[in-house]
C-alpha cells in the first residue's frame, strides 16, 4: 500500500512539473477594419504587397468569407467577434446610440458596460489571464489590465483630447507609450501609433490575450470606394502594421504559443445614392420639427446604419403606426426605382439576431446607402463612394478571417464561416468559457 501510494505521488508530482512547465496558451486578435477576404484570396491578381497576410496564410488557415451580423457596422460586429453572440443578445445593435431628438452630439456606443454577455476580455479575467485592449470598439470602462480604449469627440480633431483619451486609459498607460515610441502621440491617432501601443504591450507586458483595432482600409474604402488604388494602398500599410505586431510577438518570445487571429468586421460596396426615410415619417407628420428643422417630438424614426436601417416606435405596442409606416415605405418601392431590396418585419429580424427593439428593417440596393437625416429629400448623391451595413447574405459583405498558430498550422482552406465563431475558437485555445448561448468555435484538424 505504502509503494502504491509512493508511485501515485511521483506521478502526481512529474504531472504537475510538466503542467507548469508548459507555456501559457495566448491570443492576439488584429481586427483590420473593413478588410474584404479579396484583399487576401487574391492579392497577387490585384498587384498587392502583403507578405503578412501571406505568410500566415500559408503558415495557418483562411476563410473565403466571413458571414456577419445585421448590421453588417463596426460597433455590433467587434462586440460579435469577442462574444460569439449576434447583437440580439450581446446589446450592441447599431454604432450609433439611437438618439431621434439629436441630443448626444453623434454619440457612439462606446462604453462597455452596454455589452450584455461575457466578453473574451471578461472570460479571461475570470481565469486569471492577462488582457490587453487597444483602440477597440466598445472599450471604454473595459475591465482590461491595460486598456487602450477607442474613444473621441465628435466633430473634434484638437490635440487637447489626447488629455482626456488619457485618462480613460489605464493610469499611466498612454504615458508608458509615449515614452517607448520616443514620441508624442499624435491627434487624430493613426494606425501607426495604435500599433505602438499594441507593440509595447506584447513586448512589455506579454498579455495573454489582446486586442487591437486599425481602421486605415475602412477609412480609405468610405472616402474613395472597394478595390481604388486608395483602398490597395490601404492594405498594403495595414500588412505593414501588422508585421510590426508579429515582430513583436517574436521578439517577446510568445510566438509558439499564441493564436494569432486576422480578422475584419464586415465587406464594402460601392456606394453613390443616399436614402433619408426619415424625410418620408416627417413628411407623413410622424417626426415633427421645429423652423431650425430640429426634431422636437416623434412617433416614428429609423436608425440608419449605412446598407440598413431600422425602425423604432415611440410607443413599440402602436400597430396603427407601424402600418403607417409600413404603408409609407411600401408606396416609396412601388415608385420606380427607390433602393430598397428588402423590408424585414419584426421575426424576420429576430431570426437575423438583428435589435429586439427594431420592428421594421430596411436593407439597401447596391449603389443606395442610408441616412438617418429628417430634412432635404428622400433621394439625393452622396460623397461616400463606399459603405457596409447591409444585410451579411452578399458576397461583398463578407469579413475577413486568417488563423494561424496552434491547432491551426498548415490547416489552409477553411471555406465561409460565421463571425459568432470567432471568439468560442479564440475561447478554446484559451481555456475560458463564453456564453451558454455562443456558436460553436471553428473544429480543428
Amino acid at each position: 500500500m505504502r509503494a502504491a501510494r509512493s508511485i501515485a505521488l511521483a506521478a502526481l508530482v512529474v504531472a504537475s512539473v510538466a503542467w507548469a512547465a508548459e507555456p501559457p496558451a495566448r491570443v492576439v486578435m488584429v481586427s483590420i477594419d473593413g478588410l474584404m477576404p479579396a484583399y487576401y484570396l487574391k492579392a497577387g491578381e490585384l498587384g498587392l504587397k502583403v507578405p503578412n497576410l501571406s505568410r500566415l496564410m500559408k503558415e495557418g488557415a483562411y476563410a473565403r468569407g466571413v458571414i456577419g451580423v445585421v448590421p453588417s457596422v463596426t460597433y455590433p460586429s467587434h462586440t460579435t467577434l469577442i462574444t460569439g453572440v449576434p447583437p440580439r443578445l450581446h446589446g450592441i445593435a447599431a454604432n450609433t446610440v439611437f438618439d431621434p431628438d439629436g441630443r448626444s452630439g453623434g454619440a457612439w456606443e462606446w462604453f462597455a458596460s452596454a455589452i450584455r454577455v461575457p466578453t473574451l476580455v471578461s472570460a479571461a479575467r475570470a481565469r486569471s489571464l492577462t488582457t490587453a485592449t487597444v483602440s477597440w470598439p466598445v472599450s471604454l470602462g473595459m475591465e482590461s489590465d491595460w486598456n487602450l480604449p477607442e474613444f473621441w469627440r465628435p466633430g473634434s480633431e484638437h490635440a487637447i483630447d489626447l488629455r482626456l483619451l488619457g485618462l480613460l486609459c489605464t493610469p499611466g498607460l498612454m504615458d508608458e507609450v509615449v515614452k517607448h515610441r520616443g514620441r508624442p502621440y499624435p491627434y487624430p491617432l493613426t494606425d501607426s501609433a495604435r500599433v505602438d501601443g499594441a507593440v509595447y504591450l506584447l513586448e512589455a507586458r506579454r498579455p495573454q490575450l489582446a486586442l487591437l483595432h486599425i481602421f486605415e482600409v475602412d477609412s480609405a474604402q468610405h472616402r474613395h470606394g472597394p478595390m481604388t488604388p486608395e483602398a490597395k494602398a490601404a492594405v498594403e500599410n495595414s500588412d505593414a502594421e501588422l508585421g510590426r505586431v508579429l515582430a513583436a510577438l517574436r521578439s517577446s518570445g510568445a510566438e509558439k504559443e499564441t493564436l494569432v487571429a486576422v480578422v475584419s468586421d464586415h465587406g464594402f460596396l460601392p456606394t453613390s445614392r443616399v436614402l433619408r426615410p426619415n424625410v418620408l415619417l416627417r413628411e407623413a407628420g410622424l417626426i415633427q420639427v421645429d423652423e431650425k428643422g430640429k426634431v422636437t417630438a416623434w412617433q416614428a424614426c429609423f436608425h440608419a446604419s449605412g446598407g440598413s436601417a431600422a425602425l423604432r416606435l415611440k410607443d413599440p405596442d402602436d400597430a396603427a403606426v407601424l402600418e403607417r409606416v409600413r404603408s409609407l415605405v411600401d408606396a416609396r418601392r412601388q415608385v420606380g426605382e427607390t433602393g430598397i431590396r428588402d423590408v424585414l418585419d419584426a421575426r424576420q429580424i429576430a431570426e437575423a439576431g438583428g435589435a429586439e427593439d427594431a420592428l421594421l428593417l430596411l436593407n439597401a440596393r447596391e449603389g443606395a446607402y442610408f441616412s438617418g437625416a429628417v430634412d432635404g429629400s428622400w433621394s439625393g448623391p452622396t460623397t461616400s463612394k463606399g459603405g457596409h451595413g447591409f444585410l451579411p447574405d452578399r458576397d461583398e459583405m463578407h469579413a475577413g478571417l486568417i488563423l494561424s498558430g496552434p491547432g491551426f498550422q498548415d490547416r489552409g482552406d477553411l471555406g465561409v464561416v460565421r463571425m459568432t465563431a470567432i471568439a468560442p475558437t479564440l475561447a478554446r485555445h484559451l481555456g475560458v468559457s463564453l456564453d451558454p448561448r455562443a456558436d460553436e468555435p471553428i473544429p480543428l484538424r
